[in-house]
């Protein structure tokens, strides 16, 4: 592992900015984006082909999440002990496996053990690995180096969607699932493999920051982690429907995987917009400005706006730009409140709220569509969590006094 100084901002961007490729590379490829992003492009071809109801198909991405909540907290500890690098190339062999996997169902009971198991597996594909290595790296330019990198899930939402849906229109489902397994064996891995190293030893002195302890008996922890598991729940349960409600509208395949695009650009922006904020600004301030917005877009979609090119692009833009904001918001304030010490346990228990939040979203979706036909009801609840639970981080008060010796010295 190599150790260099980064004494300013333009500093941190020349020694780090093989780190960030690599890491905006293995966000795109990592298990937060890849089987999000494209499980709305699975729906109805796996109820033609099977005939599973929405809810059911959508029970796999929670059954993900709740694989998840398993091991989350071992990949953590890996990570602060290891380091992300070895963590990341182990977990990329494993995602791509899980993805393997999914492709070779053929009964619903199969389709949820393998989604569970591609979170067994590919766990360490997630933020905590990667913000934890450009975190390492970077600290007076920390908001924008997170933002960049976790810009890759923007461009997984951009690119995955039509070049998915291609894939599933002329080979069928199954190939979709391996294509997607061979990206990250053939672009992910290598680019880990040859630019994503951690910065420190970790586990060295030079690591300030809270204890587990001394985070998990901070009012503020439970503050995010209710914040955002919430928020997470809304924002999981609309873009995977997205595509579904669309096509209930009299919208094509095609023509609603590019509004789930435009998701993905949004998500691009709110991702570098709000990591360059957190650079400048109190970071529960950038927070509120991003997640408030949302509650609009749930009603423009709740009372059928969709027929209006200008307020639909508005609706899912603002979702978009909540997406993207909250990772960034999430690695950043553990950063800042509970230091680099422990990050790694730390932001990998933070996303316990959220990978609950994300894995129960698109089934209860699912499932108000599947007793009421519509996502009135499920938009509607979404609207008053974005509306009301992001004011709850205006409580969080000023950062804690953490500084890791590393950045100040060679």
């Amino acid at each position: 592992m190599t150790m260099v100084s980064a004494p300013d901002a333009a500093g941190e961007f020349r020694a780090g900015w093989r780190i960030l490729v690599a890491g905006l590379t293995g966000v795109m490829f990592g298990i937060s984006a890849l089987p999000f992003y494209t499980l709305g492009l699975f729906v109805k071809p796996l109820g033609d082909a099977f005939g599973w109801s929405r809810e059911a198909v959508q029970w796999g991405f929670a059954v993900q999440m709740l694989g998840m909540l398993c091991v989350a907290w071992a990949y953590g500890i890996l990570a602060d002990r290891w380091g992300a690098r070895r963590v990341a190339l182990l977990s990329q062999v494993g995602l791509a496996l899980g993805l393997f996997g999914i492709a070779a169902v053929n009964s619903l009971t199969h389709w949820y053990l393998a989604w569970f198991m591609l979170a067994m597996l590919g766990a360490g594909t997630s933020p905590v690995t990667w913000t934890r290595g450009v975190n390492s790296w970077f600290d007076k330019a920390r908001g924008t180096a997170l933002g960049i990198m976790l810009a890759g899930t923007g461009l997984t939402a951009v690119i995955a969607p039509p070049l998915i849906t291609a894939i599933v229109s002329a080979y069928g489902w199954r190939m979709g699932y391996v294509a997607l397994g061979a990206g990250v064996l053939g672009v992910a891995l290598p680019l880990t493999f040859l630019l994503f190293h951690d910065r420190i030893v970790p586990g060295q002195a030079m690591l300030a920051g809270a204890t587990r302890g001394q985070a998990f008996r901070d009012r503020r922890f439970w503050i995010m982690l209710t914040v955002f598991a919430l928020i997470t729940f809304a924002v999981s349960g609309i873009i995977p429907s997205l595509v579904p409600l669309l096509g209930d509208r009299g919208f094509s395949a095609g023509d609603a995987a590019l509004y789930a695009s435009l998701v993905g650009v949004a998500v691009i922006a709110g991702r570098i917009i709000a990591g360059v904020l957190l650079d400048r600004f109190w970071a529960p301030g950038v927070a509120v400005a991003f997640l408030v917005l949302p509650a609009l877009s749930c009603l423009l979609l709740a009372f059928g706006s969709t027929g209006n090119p200008l307020l639909l692009g508005t609706a899912v833009i603002l979702i978009g730009l909540a997406a993207g904001a909250e990772f960034d918001l999430v690695a950043f304030m553990a950063s800042r409140y509970f230091g680099m010490a422990n990050y790694g346990v730390i932001y990998s228990q933070l996303m316990v709220g959220m990978l609950l939040g994300g894995g129960f979203g698109p089934p209860i979706f699912g499932r108000i569509f599947d007793q009421t036909g519509s996502y009135q009801p499920a938009l509607l609840i979404s609207a008053a969590i974005f509306a009301f639970t992001p004011l709850l981080l205006l409580t969080l008060g000023r950062y804690s006094d953490f500084k890791d010796a590393s950045l100040s010295s060679a």
